[in-house]
């Protein structure tokens, strides 16, 4: 047997070992993409979604969440209204598919309450967004697409990132960074499907080498010393902020809506990107409801601005305690769209859609 035919026997006796051990122990052979891929550096937003993304993290040819296309212009007889926010704005259940996002169905359920109008509900929410994020995102990008209805679902990642590193600066930039958007050779290493052998390598490497290329190593340098104290200018920067997207949409005959912030409030949970010490979470629990006051106070007195309180949810309506379950996507776009009632039959009355 020549050297060439040894190590091909090798290679073929290594591979059914793999296969047979993959099937006898439900090996996990393949690592999926790493959410960094799914997104792109931006000069003013930080980083926006990558357009025509399939898999865990879907985008259409805007580079909105969920694979639903929007011209660009509005057309005639349609009302659009653009939600803005993080992963729980953009977060959607993959069994159901791409759109089963609470935008998504949103935009579902208002079709059913009201036959013969179109809607679009363009699904803006981005992970790791603050509101610093959206309203970038939102002046360079979202009021192009002239929505008519601004549906601003913030509060959890402005609280952490205030408090994830000691310092706060009132434009987050104690937080934020701007990098060169490289993900590095580890994670591009391509899939080979039918090779079990390269697959289960590759799989290893990824989860052990890999991490860094996580998105938050990408706008931030963690790991950081958290800050412990509340800080009053932290949330007046939050409330600039929204008060500012709300300042812009008016200015684009856009109607702002603000939604209050919910999660499991009783598990009590800390973000991972805050340290495991009680002080921490005391502080942080403060921030959630400051902002969430912040919301309600500018919904009362912003002229056109309205506000919605969905709550509270139940458990089950959450998957981690801040992230929607499939049951709790449901009923959060039930309950928005009960509260939009009213917002869309005064939108008809004045305008008649598009």
């Amino acid at each position: 047997m020549t050297p060439l035919a040894g190590l091909i026997a090798a290679l073929a006796l290594l591979e059914g070992m793999v296969r047979g051990l993959r099937r006898a122990r439900s090996l996990t052979w393949t690592s999926a993409p790493p959410r960094l891929l799914s997104f792109l550096s931006h000069p003013y937003a930080l980083y926006v979604r990558r357009p025509n993304c399939d898999g865990l993290y879907p985008s259409n040819s805007l580079g909105y969440a969920g694979k639903r296309e929007y011209p660009p212009a509005c057309l005639p007889g349609t009302i659009r209204i653009y939600c803005v926010g993080g992963s729980t704005t953009e977060a959607h259940d993959p069994a159901q598919g791409p759109d089963a996002s609470w935008p998504g169905k949103l935009q579902d359920l208002l079709a059913q309450r009201f036959p013969g109008t179109a809607f679009e509900c363009i699904n803006a929410g981005t992970a790791g967004y603050t509101s610093a994020e959206s309203l970038a995102e939102f002046a360079f990008r979202g009021v192009d697409l002239k929505p008519d209805l601004l549906v601003v679902y913030h509060n959890v990642n402005d609280a952490w990132t205030c408090q994830m590193v000691e310092g706060f600066r009132s434009d987050y930039s104690h937080a934020r960074r701007h990098k060169p958007w490289d993900v590095g050779w580890i994670n591009r290493l391509p899939p080979i499907p039918w090779w079990a052998g390269y697959e289960l390598l590759r799989g290893w490497i990824m989860r052990r080498w890999g991490k860094a290329n996580a998105l938050i190593y990408w706008i931030a340098d963690p790991p950081w010393r958290s800050a412990r104290s509340f800080q009053p200018q932290a949330v007046a920067a939050f409330e600039r902020n929204i008060r500012n997207l709300i300042a812009l949409a008016t200015t684009w005959d856009c109607v702002p809506v603000l939604i209050k912030w919910e999660c499991d409030w009783a598990a009590r949970r800390v973000p991972n990107y805050l340290e495991p010490h009680p002080e921490t979470a005391e502080v942080y629990f403060r921030y959630l409801q400051a902002n969430n006051e912040a919301l309600a106070r500018l919904g009362a007195a912003v002229p056109g601005c309205h506000y919605l309180d969905v709550g509270p949810f139940d458990p089950e309506h959450f998957s981690d305690t801040i992230h929607f379950s499939p049951q709790g996507l449901e009923e959060m776009a039930r309950r928005v769209a009960d509260g939009l009632l009213p917002v869309v039959q005064s939108l008809m009355v004045s305008a008649g859609g598009r």
